[in-house]
């Protein structure tokens, strides 16, 4: 069995093209239109592009093309461009593993006739959906809810990959792959904040940042992740404060992570105190500040750690969550934090305890709060990655990195 493109600047031309490789002994297995722009502003010309299989001889069966099985020069769909992806994969597969990759491709995403014949799963897809909804897209929607990801929320990312169509009145993925398709749905749904302390430093001032959130997410381990890549990797003054004056042990902890990196600290629970010290260390890049956990059901501790922090108005905060946490926790903890302070970016960590990582979108989408990073181990400073569309992506479809 050989799958090969074709493309040419008319119908005739491409038929032409098929007729003389594989004879009259081949099938359609996908067609489209591309345009392309030309030197000559706002003028694009037509590419038609075929994806055909050559029959197998033992077949004997010729197939002649009907005028409905080759796309009407005069009624393309102006809509889709999406197709040149595929002629650059296929341009670089291996010539030697050319002919697996293209039938593995084809079954996967080509083959039109296979994926009507596909018997989805429905379960968990609501009425609306179903009627929205069709092919690979809601494949793509059940993926996304199998990991966690709530069933609006995936309605709301999937919606932003696909295109109408025609033949079923109905929407369904633009896109080559999944991958590609998840990345612009998350693309258009997600606040990414990048790695903000790269930003904020180009700018030239000094910023200061508070890690909150319960007890167990691992602020103080990843606060010093951070730490370290800006004392190690960027050359830059960071300094830091604990307001943790009742864990036991807190203070050797932080001693040990900032006599290493060789930077100052300090532990504070006096509001006057912090000030007086953020005003001394006026000269520094960064300053990180370290909240002690509390349980988000504790109204008054949360209220505890606002009063000595009360006067450091210049703070942005992050969240910082677990992602094998209860999404219904996440909710919560976002609502009673958000209740004290002015909560701006979320910080994921133990990415690595979890198959589920439907929160990476559930939070987001739903809250407006901004991704930042992402804890991918213990290791500092090396376990810690900023989270781009292209890497929330990689955890739904199991491509740890």
């Amino acid at each position: 069995m050989k799958v090969k493109v074709f493309e040419g600047k008319s119908v005739e031309i491409v038929l032409q093209q098929i007729k003389a490789e594989f004879g009259e002994g081949f099938t359609i297995l996908y067609q489209d239109t591309i345009k392309e722009k030309t030197f000559i502003p706002f003028i694009k010309r037509k590419k038609y592009v075929f994806v055909v299989e050559k029959k197998e001889e033992e077949e004997n069966i010729e197939e002649v093309l009907s005028e409905e099985d080759i796309i009407d020069e005069k009624e393309v769909n102006e809509e889709t461009n999406s197709f040149a992806q595929i002629i650059k994969r296929y341009e670089t597969i291996d010539e030697e593993k050319e002919e697996d990759s293209q039938i593995k491709v084809r079954e996967n995403y080509f083959d039109k006739r296979q994926t009507k014949k596909i018997t989805i799963n429905t379960d968990n897809l609501t009425d609306d959906i179903l009627e929205e909804f069709t092919g690979k897209s809601i494949d793509l929607i059940k993926l996304l809810i199998e990991k966690d990801v709530e069933v609006d929320v995936a309605r709301e990312v999937v919606k932003h990959s696909c295109g109408f169509e025609i033949d079923s009145g109905k929407m369904d993925l633009k896109h080559y792959t999944f991958r590609e398709s998840l990345i612009e749905g998350v693309e258009s749904t997600v606040n990414f904040a990048g790695d903000i302390f790269e930003k904020n430093l180009s700018e030239g001032r000094r910023k200061v940042y508070a890690f909150l959130g319960p007890t167990g997410v691992g602020k103080t381990t990843n606060l010093f992740k951070i730490a370290s890549k800006l004392v190690l990797e960027k050359g830059k003054k960071v300094a830091v404060i604990s307001t943790d004056t009742f864990k036991a042990g807190a203070g050797e902890q932080i001693r040990g992570y900032t006599n290493i990196l060789k930077i100052p600290y300090g532990i504070f629970s006096d509001p006057k105190k912090l000030r007086e010290t953020l005003d001394d260390w006026a000269d520094f890049d960064v300053i990180l500040i370290d909240t002690v956990g509390r349980s988000h059901y504790d109204h008054w501790k949360i209220g505890e750690i606002r009063e000595v922090l009360k006067y450091a108005d210049e703070t942005e905060y992050i969240l910082t969550l677990s992602c094998n946490m209860n999404k219904k926790e996440m909710y919560s903890i976002v609502e009673k934090f958000g209740k004290f302070f002015d909560l701006k970016y979320i910080f994921f960590t133990k990415i690595d305890e979890t198959s589920y990582p439907g929160s990476l979108l559930n939070l987001p989408v739903k809250t407006g709060l901004k991704l930042t990073y992402i804890s991918t181990g213990q290791n500092v400073p090396e376990d810690i990655k900023i989270l781009t569309p292209e890497r929330v992506v990689s955890y739904f479809l199991m491509e740890r990195s």
